[in-house]
């Protein structure tokens, strides 16, 4: 059985002198790339790390985050990702819940725990080690193969770990080095942050001896000018990313792109119409799950549908169920389940393994979906976001794509309110765009041309700002209550 660290070995190996990953110290060749994660995993060795302890990777992107993840890995440990962004607080809660005996930063967010810290060195950065418990030196988790927790984004209430071990890390990357039909002449504009991003996206160029970008901002002009100096092939970015690209009015183009993928949550149809009007490449819709990896993705080539979520990948299979797990007629919204390789082998707090989660061996993703006739799957909302209007469904998803597409509107928030006759009714938080008048009935006449009656908002207020998780989805769940101005209809 094979572990994480022979993609490195094997990518070292067949593509030595290509580009790795180039960040803001440069180039980084495969061999060097190799070179360096092995002398930091002699390090942590020497330290202390081995088999089966946790050891948590804090960083923003760029080399440091990719080498300390899978030195990690290859030592044996079990790695813990987290976000240069998180707050103390936060930290402190995935430490607690995952226990883990160690950290490893680079320094670019809060310190992640108090303590006596070593200072390790790589070629252009110095990153922190810290012990958490040294004493501790049982494994954190009862399997054997363990590699990797993930805590989920949280978009609609605590988050969890998702465990997953070397052999179902391999076969998602195989099945979603397949899918996206990448090799050894790609290079990838990353843009992602790569702590809510590495399984079946960074593992996936590894694998396949692609070069990763790594974009020092968010700033259009930046983004562009990245992918013209490395000749970027593919993008895989989220709906925001698009939305700036798209508005960049510059003119310049990149000749080189030939794939852009929009992934984390639906992008809205007029920003894909948008950037492909902008950059003549259609955005093709992703779907990815950490429990999954990437199971659903819209054609690469050919007529795309930037609304879908398209087809099943290599091996993977699916299904649309009722409330008691019955197979819903074509058409119709059904709970979204699935099965295929490299799904996850457990949660660990409380510990679940996946069979115990798992309905006759389908995954319920929480999401409801349909799919239409030529098979491609429609993403609908989640099961526990979904607004119940006197038996009606609404889906926020679906009605926050039509309040962005308002030429006043930069950013929206849906939810259910409670209501005595209708069970619920949708609200909505709303940011105005700047200068922009604050006209309700103007917004809502906009919306009765577009959707169902039961559908348009009874409730809207402008916000501030609209609060996000920290791999950039709307967080569900409670409605924005900082930042209003108190203009509320209903």
């Amino acid at each position: 059985m094979g572990s994480v660290y022979d993609l490195l070995e094997q990518a070292a190996q067949a593509w030595p002198e290509q580009t790795a990953l180039v960040d803001e110290y440069g180039l980084l060749s495969y061999r060097d790339l190799y070179v360096q994660i092995e002398s930091l995993k002699t390090t942590l060795l020497q330290t202390g790390i081995g088999k089966g302890l946790g050891l948590a990777v804090m960083g923003r992107n760029g080399r440091a985050f990719v080498m300390a993840m899978l030195a990690g890995m290859g030592c044996g440990a079990v790695v813990v990702p987290l976000s240069h962004q998180l707050k103390s607080v936060e930290i402190t809660q995935i430490l607690f819940d995952t226990g883990v005996q160690a950290v490893l930063d680079d320094q670019s967010g809060v310190i992640p725990v108090d303590g006596h810290h070593v200072l390790m060195s790589l070629a252009t950065q110095t990153l922190r080690f810290t012990w958490i418990d040294a004493a501790a030196k049982l494994a954190i988790t009862p399997l054997p193969d363990a590699a990797f927790i993930r805590y989920t984004s949280g978009t609609t209430g605590r988050s969890k770990g998702v465990v997953l071990t070397h052999r179902s890390i391999l076969a998602r990357v195989e099945c979603a080095s397949k899918a996206l039909q990448l090799d050894c002449n790609d290079a990838v504009l990353w843009i992602l942050p790569m702590a809510f991003h590495f399984l079946v996206s960074i593992l996936v160029y590894i694998r396949v001896g692609a070069k990763i970008i790594v974009c020092k901002d968010l700033l259009a002009a930046t983004l562009i000018k990245e992918a013209n100096e490395h000749q970027a092939t593919m993008l895989y970015a989220a709906p925001m990313h698009f939305r700036l690209l798209a508005a960049d009015v510059s003119n310049e183009q990149v000749p080189t792109l030939k794939t852009a993928i929009s992934t984390s949550s639906a992008v809205p149809l007029h920003i894909a119409e948008m950037f492909r009007q902008r950059f003549n490449v259609p955005v093709t819709q992703a779907y990815g799950i950490i429990e999954a990896g990437l199971p659903l993705l819209d054609s690469l080539s050919g007529e795309t549908d930037p609304r879908s979520v398209g087809f099943p990948t290599n091996g993977f299979s699916l299904a649309l169920l009722d409330e008691n797990n019955a197979q819903v007629s074509e058409g119709q919204v059904g709970r979204l389940a699935i099965r295929g390789p490299g799904l996850f082998d457990a949660y660990l707090k409380p510990w679940q393994t996946a069979e115990q989660v798992m309905q006759d061996g389908w995954f319920l993703t929480g999401d409801l979906a349909c799919r239409q006739a030529d098979g491609r799957i429609f993403i609908c909302g989640r099961e526990k976001t979904m607004i119940n209007v006197s038996g009606n469904k609404a889906f926020p998803e679906e009605i926050e794509s039509v309040l962005i597409a308002h030429p006043d509107i930069a950013a929206c928030h849906v939810f259910g309110e409670a209501h005595p006759l209708l069970g619920e009714v949708v609200c909505a938080d709303v940011v105005l765009r700047h200068q922009a008048e604050w006209d309700v009935e103007g917004i809502l006449q906009f919306c009765r041309g577009q959707l169902s009656t039961y559908k348009v908002p009874q409730r809207m207020r402008v916000v501030v700002q609209i609060t996000h998780t920290a791999s950039g989805k709307v967080k569900r769940g409670t409605p924005n209550i900082d930042g209003t101005t108190g203009k509320i209809k209903g």
